[in-house]
Formats: C-alpha cells, sequence, structure tokens
C-alpha cells in the first residue's frame, strides 16, 4: 500500500517515514487496504515492514492502545457487484454521464463506512471472516428475496449464494444488520414476499430492521425485462400487508422490523406513521422515515422562526414531484406566515430519467433550470441536499455556482438548518442579531 500522507508530528513523522513508502506488513501480515491498517494500527506493539525503493526497513513501535501511528494510504480500490439484476438502476442510466455513474458498487467495506448496500453474493469466508473478526459493523445488505428460484431470476445467479447461511453467520457472531427488498411487482411480492420476511425475522436479535422499497424505472429501460411500477392500489394493499406483519412483530420481539419506504405511502395517498413507528429510524438514507424525520425537524425549528423579515423578501423552494404533496401541506404554511416573506415552491420534472422519476435526489442541473425559466425567483432559490454529490455536483456535471450564473440568483443548498436560509434573506444590519433570534438547532 503506497502511503499519501505523513501527518505533522506523528510518530510515523518522528522515525522517518515519507509519503512515497510502501507498506507491506503490519505486524507480520499483509494489509489489505486502509480500514484493514487501522485494525492492526490499533495494538500497543505494532511492527511496521516499509519500503523505500529498494531497501526494505522494518519499525517496531510501542505506543498506547489505540493511538495512531500517523500514515495515510491512496484511496482503496473497489469491489463491484457481482450480481445481473433485473432492475438495477445502473443500467437504466442515460448515456452521456459520468464514469462513476456506470460503477455498480458492491463493497462490504463501503458498507460499513457509509451505509451503502451490497448483495453479499461475492462475500467468500476470507470476507465474512473479515467482517467479524474487524467487527465491521453494521452491514446493509440487499436481500430482496430468499426464494432461490426466484432469486436467480431477480438478480442474474449463476449458483446459489446461500444468502440465509452467510447472514446467519454474521448474525451468531454479533454483527448488526440492516436490511433491505426492493420490490418488484409480480415477482418477489405476495407469499414469496412474507417467506422472505419470516426467513429474515428469525435472525432479528442482530437484523436490526428490514425496509421494503419500490422498483425504481427509468425512461431508459431499453431492452431490459419488462417490469411494473407500483400503483395506487398496490401500495395501499402493500401498507395492509405490512401493517399486520408489523403489529404481529411488535407483540413478539418487541418492535415492528419491517418499515416500507415513505413512496408506498405517499403513492397510497396515506398519511405518514407517527415518529414512534419508525422505532428509532433506522434507514432515513433509504428514504424510510426521512419525510417524518424532516417534518419533526422542521417544527422542532419553526418555534424559533422570525415573526417577520423588515424588508419583503422571496424564497424559490425547488423539489421534485414526489416531496411535493408533504411540502405544500407541513411546510409552505408554516413559512408563509412569516411576515414580508413571499415563498413559492416549484415541482421540477425529471428531465434527465423521465417524469416517472420522482424523487428529488435525481433532479439534475438542467432540471432545476428548466423548471424555473420564466418564473419571478426573489433573491434566494433554495435546493434539497441529496441532490448534489460528495464533490458538489449534480447528475450532470453543473456545479452550484454555475446554477448560479445560469439563474443570476443567489442558490443555497438546503442542509436542514433553517436559521441559515433565514440569514441569507436578513438585511445586512440584521444579519448580527441573527444567532440571536435563530439559535443553531442540530436536524435530527
Amino acid at each position: 500500500m503506497m502511503i499519501t500522507m505523513v501527518e505533522p508530528e506523528s510518530i510515523a513523522s518522528e522515525i522517518g517515514i515519507q509519503p512515497g513508502d510502501e507498506l507491506l506488513e503490519v505486524n507480520g501480515k499483509r494489509i489489505l487496504d486502509g480500514i484493514d491498517y487501522r485494525f492492526h494500527e490499533s495494538d500497543a506493539v505494532v511492527s511496521l515492514k516499509i519500503a523505500r525503493e529498494r531497501e526494505v526497513t522494518i519499525y517496531d513501535i510501542e505506543k498506547d492502545e489505540g493511538e495512531r501511528v500517523g500514515i495515510d494510504f491512496e484511496e482503496m480500490k473497489t469491489l463491484s457487484c457481482g450480481n445481473d439484476c433485473i432492475f438495477c438502476f445502473v443500467d437504466q442510466n442515460p448515456k452521456g454521464m459520468r464514469k462513476q455513474v456506470y460503477f455498480r458498487d458492491g463493497d462490504y467495506r463501503l458498507s460499513f463506512m457509509y451505509g451503502n448496500y451490497t448483495t453479499m453474493t461475492n462475500a467468500g469466508p476470507a470476507i465474512l471472516q473479515r467482517i467479524i473478526e474487524q467487527r465491521l459493523s453494521p452491514q446493509y445488505i440487499s436481500v430482496h428475496v430468499t426464494n432461490y428460484e426466484v432469486r436467480k431470476l431477480l438478480m442474474g445467479l449463476k449458483k446459489d449464494d446461500r444468502i440465509l447461511e452467510k447472514i446467519r453467520q454474521l448474525h451468531d457472531n454479533g454483527i448488526d444488520i440492516h436490511t433491505q427488498i426492493v420490490l418488484c411487482p409480480g415477482i418477489n411480492d405476495g407469499e414469496i414476499l412474507s417467506k422472505t420476511i419470516t426467513d429474515l425475522k428469525k435472525y432479528h436479535r442482530h437484523i436490526i430492521s428490514l425496509a421494503i422499497v419500490p422498483v425504481g424505472l427509468t425512461d431508459h429501460r431499453f431492452g431490459l425485462f419488462d417490469l411494473k411500477k407500483v400503483d395506487r392500489k398496490y401500495a395501499n394493499d402493500l401498507l395492509d400487508s405490512v401493517r399486520q406483519w408489523q403489529k404481529q412483530f411488535r407483540k413478539e420481539i418487541g418492535r415492528a422490523f419491517v418499515y416500507p419506504s415513505d413512496e408506498f405511502y405517499i403513492v397510497a395517498g396515506q398519511d405518514l406513521p407517527s415518529t414512534r413507528a419508525y422505532d428509532g429510524f433506522p434507514q432515513t438514507e433509504n428514504g424510510v422515515g426521512l419525510v417524518r424525520s424532516f417534518i419533526n425537524n422542521f417544527k422542532k425549528q419553526s418555534r424559533r422562526f422570525p415573526q417577520s423579515l423588515e424588508d419583503k423578501k422571496k424564497m424559490t423552494l425547488v423539489t421534485s414531484e414526489l416531496p411535493s404533496g408533504f411540502m405544500t401541506t407541513e411546510i409552505l404554511p408554516r413559512l408563509s406566515s412569516i411576515g414580508n416573506l413571499e415563498v413559492e415552491m416549484v415541482t421540477a420534472p425529471n428531465l434527465l430519467f423521465g417524469k416517472s422519476v420522482t424523487v428529488a435526489g435525481l433532479l439534475s442541473g438542467k432540471c432545476v433550470i428548466s423548471s424555473l425559466q420564466g418564473k419571478t425567483l426573489g433573491e434566494l432559490v433554495l435546493i434539497p441536499p441529496d441532490i448534489l454529490n460528495p464533490e458538489g455536483l449534480f447528475l450532470d456535471d453543473m456545479t452550484v455556482r454555475q446554477l448560479e450564473e445560469k439563474l443570476n440568483r443567489s442558490v443555497m443548498v438546503f442542509d436542514g438548518r433553517w436559521q441559515d436560509v433565514f440569514a441569507s434573506l436578513l438585511h445586512p444590519r440584521e444579519r448580527k442579531h441573527a444567532q440571536k433570534l435563530l439559535p443553531i438547532l442540530n436536524p435530527s
């Protein structure tokens, strides 16, 4: 592993390790990646085998247990997914996007670090043992279905990947797991779904949650398996079944265990469950309870909203079709009650993936621009946070700065803190009082 950084005044700096050196072994073991290194580095006595050009040096280090040596490495290579799922979103991407968008991530390490879902199909004995030994917990596993014949069709398996055996091994060794099912109407639903839930519930001590999310379909499914979209009747029937399972599981294990994503409630036209129904919101990143959490956070912060702005201002909120309903009923009325503040919400259709894709996170910069053409935007345009990647890019590689130039307006990426939004709208002479008016409230 190539060392790319040595922290100043660290142990590594003091003993002469330099960027460009190669780490060959730690305590006599070859190191696979940064996570592997951190695990072995935590010992009180660490032996590093370092190569510089043709010279190899062994450094025996005594330190406090858990103390960092002070080196970092080149970015690890991501393991790809070994499946060919008939619903894979990567296969439904339009052409001409950046290379990373077409990569199928299937890395158990990223599952541990970032909550990325993997199928565990490629996880052999060595990977499972490493997860257990290094306590890479929790893991996020896409199960989808436990019936092997349906798994073959749904996930393109060439042989039985023995998913339940892998889950049992992780479970029995104390690894917490979050699971999900991407529900494809007519394929892994009905009795097949009931069996999958029953199979997973057996491991409820360490399977913390099971999310059910609807299959996502774009307008770019050329030559792919014919899949059906979740409609209103289907969503209502599914929620009826889920409520029965949740009622049963609450009696048996004290929690709902299985949680449908917010999209099912919105498509069905039903009210969202209460906060208590989500048992601590274990899967908001997967769209399970995200809306309820957002509303809760908004109501908490709204107690400190200003009664009025000194000068008349206008703010434009951009969102997609899916969240537009609850934004209209839960968010806009409270914002509009603030004196001298005009608020307009604009629902942007998805021009990149097609109108059937209704989540805010898949809007491109061009989608936002197209939806705002011809409108009076006011002083601030507010866009959803998950619309950008960690590098600050829209799916079409546009930046917020470029969006501001196109719109000739200030654009803010909403980070959950309404005090920042109001501070940007305040008259300059009011801004020095902004923190007093709007104390920092951490979003839930």
